[in-house]
């Protein structure tokens, strides 16, 4: 396929990576339209600090935030020669939204399909330790990342990358540059061949919650735990157990074996403490741990006490396990 003449690209959805390239497509004179919805427009953005509506407002670009795309805004910005680019997007499209943009509505996404459908970032990947780097783009359609791939690239991310925050910041760069190729390509009417998705070889994973998912068993490996932690690392809020009765967040952990294993009675307990870490025992080791802060995030490292135990309650494990999360373009649904 062709895509013809585009003179004016539509960003649909939110996230650094959209208004990154929302300043690019700018910086280059390009006509752009952002439209973002509530629950993006004025999230936080992990490694800048300021919010999408801060963001674009510095860069003097402006948006719309809507709820619903069922509206005529909408209507009067589509036109025969735009390329609706969703980036991260809250809302469902419906067939009737898809079939004004006739064939030129795609979405970028973050990592191989059909295999990895759905939401969660990169999460879901650092637990299963997953360090295959996908940039992709594919048509949108009626279901869940269903539509053809147009064109892709993959690679490795580097050994520095552990918690999402780090994944992210490299797939951004990586994105931006891909995404710049994928321009250039439609700026000379190159055809795109379709690659369709193989359905028996499709996987889905649901959206993530920190503050509902983000429970540590420690009866887990050493290693899993690890990267269990690291999963739920900046931008988010951290990985949660308790300590002598109350909830505690930690970030900033590593694995060593050095010390040898330990009993599964001894689990969780602090067995060393120096001047920046706490040793903490596991199944198949240690786990230093150089990062804890209180459910109001105030570090709290200087107050633990050699022989203290972490453990997480049962009845929030079951309810990690059980509870699934869904968002709305204003944010998680209620009820």
């Amino acid at each position: 396929m062709r895509f013809g003449k585009i003179d004016h690209y539509l960003l649909l959805g939110g996230g650094k990576l959209l208004g990154e390239l929302a300043i690019t497509l700018t910086k280059q004179e390009k006509k752009i339209t952002v439209v973002t919805s509530p629950r993006h427009v004025n999230e936080i953005l992990p490694d800048i600090g300021i919010t999408l509506a801060t963001l674009l407002n510095k860069n003097k670009i402006p948006y719309i935030s809507l709820s619903n795309l069922n509206n005529k805004i909408i209507d009067e910005i589509i036109t025969p020669t735009t390329l609706g680019i969703s980036i991260g997007a809250a809302w469902i499209f419906k067939s009737s939204f898809i079939r004004k943009f006739n064939s030129r509505l795609i979405n970028l996404h973050g990592s191989k399909l059909p295999q990895d459908r759905g939401g969660g970032g990169f999460s879901w990947r650092i637990l299963r330790k997953d360090r295959q780097g996908f940039n992709l783009i594919h048509l949108i359609d009626d279901g869940v990342d269903t539509g053809d791939i147009v064109y892709y690239e993959e690679y490795v991310f580097p050994a520095f990358c552990r918690i999402s925050l780090d994944f992210q910041k490299f797939s951004t760069n990586q994105y931006l540059k891909f995404i710049g190729s994928f321009i250039k390509k439609i700026e000379k009417n190159n055809e795109f061949k379709h690659i369709s998705q193989t359905e028996y070889f499709s996987s889905y994973w649901p959206r993530l919650a920190t503050n509902k998912h983000a429970y540590i068993d420690w009866s887990w490996t050493l290693f899993d735990i690890e990267s269990f932690i690291c999963a739920f690392d900046d931008p988010y809020p951290g990985a949660m157990t308790f300590l002598n009765g109350k909830l505690v967040r930690i970030k900033d952990c590593y694995c060593i074996t050095t010390d040898g294993k330990f009993h599964p009675f001894q689990t969780g307990i602090i067995y060393r403490i120096n001047s920046n870490s706490l040793f903490v025992a596991c199944n198949e080791g240690s786990l230093i741990i150089n990062k804890l802060v209180d459910k109001n995030n105030k570090p709290i490292l200087d107050r633990v006490i050699l022989g203290d135990r972490f453990y997480t309650p049962g009845k929030l494990l079951e309810q990690a396990m059980q509870t699934r999360e869904y968002y709305s373009a204003s944010g998680i649904k209620k009820g």
